[in-house]
C-alpha cells in the first residue's frame, strides 16, 4: 500500500515521504505502547523482518505496525538497528488500510463478475490464470493500489477477511500464490448484493469514525491519491468534494480530465455528446450495472436508434470515477438495463461488422 508519512528519528520532522507498506504486523496492545515510551529499545518483530524494510527509488519501504484492536498505527524503516530508527505514527491507520483493502476488493469482484460466469471463480496473485474464467495478478494490484500481497504479509489475510466481506462472496482463501474466491449468487443477484450492510455502529459514532478517516486522509493524501480515497473508498460525490472544499473545481477537472461543467452536475448525455474536450476513452457507467459504454460509441447510433434509447440519452451525469486515467461517466435517472441493452446492442452491431470483413 502507497501513503504519505513524516519520519521521525527514533520517534522523537521532516516532509512526507513517499511510502510502500511491505508486511503488516499486529502488536498487543502493550507492545504498541511500549514502542512508543521506549522507542530505542531492541524489538524482536524488527529483528524478524529487516527484509521487509528498505530504500528504494526515493520511496521508503516500510514496516507497519498495528495495535490489536486499535486504530491506529506506526510505520517502521529501520536498515540498521532493532527498534524504530525511523518511525511515523498515523491515527486511524487501521481505516485508512480497511477503506484501500475494500476499495481493491470491490475491484477484484467486479473484475470477476464482468469475466467469469456463476458458481466459483478464482484470481490469481501470481500472473498465472485461475481456474475459470477471471483472475487479477498481484502485480495489478500493485499498479493500481499500491498495495503489496504477498503469502504471510499480514496484508493478505486483511484482504482475504475484505474479500469475505464483499456482497455475494461464499468463500475466499489464500493458497499457494492464488487467492479463490466463490460466488454463489447469479451475475444479477450480485449485482443487488453490491450495497454492503452496515456494520451496526449508531448514526453518531458512524459519523465520528467517519470524520476521523475523512480527516487523516486529507492529511496523508494529495491530488489523485486524495480523490481516490475520497471518492472510492469514501463514497464522496464529486459534489460532496466540492461542497466541503476537499478538492478545488480545477484539481478535479485535471483528476477526472473534463471539462468543469461536467463536474456541476445535471448534463444529459445528450449535452455530453455535444460537449468538447473529452477524453476519446470516456465511458457511460451505472451504480448498477457492471457494463461500461464509450461515449464514441454512442456516435455509432442512426438517428432511430437514438430514438429507441431517448430514456438513457436523456439521462444525467451525476458522478464522475476515474479508473486509470480513465473517465466513468455515472447517470441517474435511467434504469440501469437501458445501459445495459445499449451495450448488447453496440456489441452485436460491433460482432456484425467484423463477421462482414473488410469490404473490397
Amino acid at each position: 500500500m502507497k501513503i504519505k508519512a513524516s519520519f521521525r528519528y527514533n520517534l522523537t520532522t521532516t516532509p512526507g515521504n513517499d511510502c510502500r507498506i511491505e508486511k503488516a504486523v499486529e502488536l498487543s496492545p502493550d507492545d504498541f505502547f511500549q514502542m512508543q515510551i521506549g522507542p530505542l529499545q531492541e524489538m524482536p518483530f524488527i529483528t524478524e523482518n529487516k527484509n521487509c524494510m528498505f530504500d528504494n527509488g526515493g520511496v521508503k519501504h516500510c514496516l507497519l505496525a498495528l495495535e490489536q484492536g486499535g486504530l491506529d498505527g506506526v510505520l517502521i524503516q529501520s536498515t540498521g538497528p532493532d527498534y524504530p530508527y525511523y518511525a511515523a505514527y498515523i491515527s486511524g491507520m487501521r481505516d485508512i488500510l480497511n477503506a484501500e483493502l475494500e476499495r481493491a476488493a470491490a475491484f477484484i469482484v467486479r473484475q470477476c463478475m464482468e469475466n467469469s460466469g456463476e458458481g466459483n471463480w478464482c484470481v490469481s496473485f501470481n500472473g498465472r490464470p485461475g481456474s475459470a474464467h477471471g483472475y487479477v495478478a498481484c502485480r495489478e494490484l500493485e499498479e493500481r493500489f499500491g498495495l503489496v500481497i504477498r503469502d504471510g504479509n499480514g496484508l493478505d489475510a486483511l484482504l482475504m477477511d475484505a474479500l469475505r466481506r464483499q456482497p455475494g462472496v461464499t468463500g475466499a482463501e489464500l493458497n499457494d500464490g492464488i487467492v479463490e474466491t466463490a460466488c454463489g449468487l447469479s451475475l444479477h443477484e450480485r449485482q443487488d448484493a453490491r450495497k454492503i450492510s452496515s456494520a451496526g455502529f449508531s448514526p453518531e459514532r458512524a459519523a465520528e469514525l467517519f470524520e476521523n478517516a475523512v480527516s487523516s486522509a486529507l492529511d496523508l493524501y494529495r491530488g489523485e491519491d486524495l480523490y481516490a480515497m475520497l471518492h472510492g473508498s469514501f463514497g464522496l460525490t464529486i459534489q460532496e468534494i466540492r461542497d466541503h472544499g476537499y478538492l478545488s473545481d480545477q484539481e478535479l477537472a485535471d483528476i477526472c480530465q473534463v471539462p468543469q461543467q461536467v463536474l456541476e452536475g445535471g448534463m444529459t448525455v445528450r449535452d455530453i455528446l455535444a460537449l468538447d474536450g473529452l477524453p476519446e476513452d470516456a465511458s457511460l457507467a451505472h451504480k448498477n450495472s457492471v457494463f461500461l459504454v464509450p461515449v464514441e460509441d454512442l456516435k455509432l447510433l442512426t438517428d432511430s436508434g437514438r430514438e429507441d434509447f431517448a430514456a438513457l440519452l436523456d439521462a444525467r451525469v451525476n458522478d464522475i470515477r476515474v479508473d486509470e486515467e480513465t473517465p466513468e461517466l455515472l447517470l441517474d435517472g435511467v434504469e440501469a438495463s437501458e445501459l445495459d441493452r445499449l451495450h448488447d446492442e453496440l456489441e452485436a452491431h460491433k460482432q456484425a461488422e467484423e463477421a462482414m470483413g473488410p469490404l473490397m
